[in-house]
């Protein structure tokens, strides 16, 4: 008997070892760059090594406070009419970050897909952070992708604004609702001049109509139920109603402010007497 203990002794410090090695995580690998890392990033943003996660050109100080450019926006200055209130970015739309949009969007490493949404989520918490100091209880009422054309979705297979916008409602508790269409395909943007992108982008969207009452019934019904859960009378007049475009990139913001005009002319069209409030999230700021 003294011989078992003695080498149960011997061995059971081994065994313990072994099987701790076997339960722990094995090393983490960059999503990026592949490097083995063991203490990777794991924090907002997925498998991501410490050097790539400080690599991220964050935004952190906003000089134009209608696109959120962190330098002054001669952009913003000329243009005439404007129909959102603001975008904010979550990034500068840099070496790194072009490299990882294309990446995701050109060259299959929907991988990526995570790692860009959770970057846009961090943007979007500040954006309602900003919002809720001059209004604590506000909210946003949904979630409007930027639609891609059928040529470019079958060329890509998805619509990159469309999957970030669904990551950030299952994040938050506010619905994605696709009512804007694209009327014609256009080349990248990423090509073409200032001047070229404010005329093709002149009535490139239109809105569903059937799609954007749908987007007011579901607006309605929450709000109903949220002043009734507050013991708050249902005949009170309705709340500024405030929706979120969302994009990937924004340039000089034509695309953004067709699709803010268009649903804009939509609810007039409509002769809906809604008062709208139109914002602009996107992750990176060129």
């Amino acid at each position: 008997m003294t011989a078992f203990w003695s080498k149960l002794q011997r061995t059971l410090p081994r065994a313990i070892s072994s099987m701790s090695a076997l339960l722990s995580p094995s090393a983490a690998v960059c999503l990026v760059c592949g490097k083995s890392e063991y203490q990777a990033s794991r924090t907002n943003f997925l498998s991501l090594c410490s050097s790539c996660s400080r690599a991220i050109p964050w935004i952190t100080h906003i000089k134009c406070s209608i696109c959120g450019r962190p330098e002054s926006c001669s952009d913003c200055i000329r243009r005439q009419d404007t129909s959102f209130l603001l975008n904010r970015s979550a990034v500068r739309y840099d070496s790194l970050i072009r490299e990882w949009l294309a990446l995701y969007k050109y060259r299959g490493h929907e991988a990526l897909e995570p790692l860009l949404s959770e970057i846009l989520l961090a943007a979007y918490q500040r954006l309602l952070q900003d919002l809720r100091k001059r209004n604590s209880s506000f909210q946003m009422d949904a979630f409007i992708p930027v639609p891609v054309s059928e040529e470019r979705l079958l060329e890509r297979g998805f619509n990159q604004a469309e999957r970030m916008a669904a990551y950030l409602s299952g994040r938050t508790e506010t619905q994605v609702h696709e009512v804007l269409r694209r009327t014609l395909h256009s080349d990248k943007q990423s090509f073409k001049t200032r001047g070229a992108r404010l005329r093709d982008t002149q009535k490139l969207f239109t809105v569903d109509d059937q799609s954007i009452l749908s987007m007011l019934s579901a607006i309605d019904k929450r709000a109903v139920s949220h002043q009734s859960s507050n013991s708050r009378s249902s005949s009170l007049a309705p709340p500024i109603l405030h929706l979120l475009i969302i994009d990937d990139i924004y340039t000089t913001g034509s695309t953004v402010n067709a699709c803010a005009a268009a649903i804009s002319e939509s609810l007039q069209a409509l002769c809906l007497e809604v008062q709208t409030d139109i914002f602009v999230l996107t992750l990176a700021r060129s």
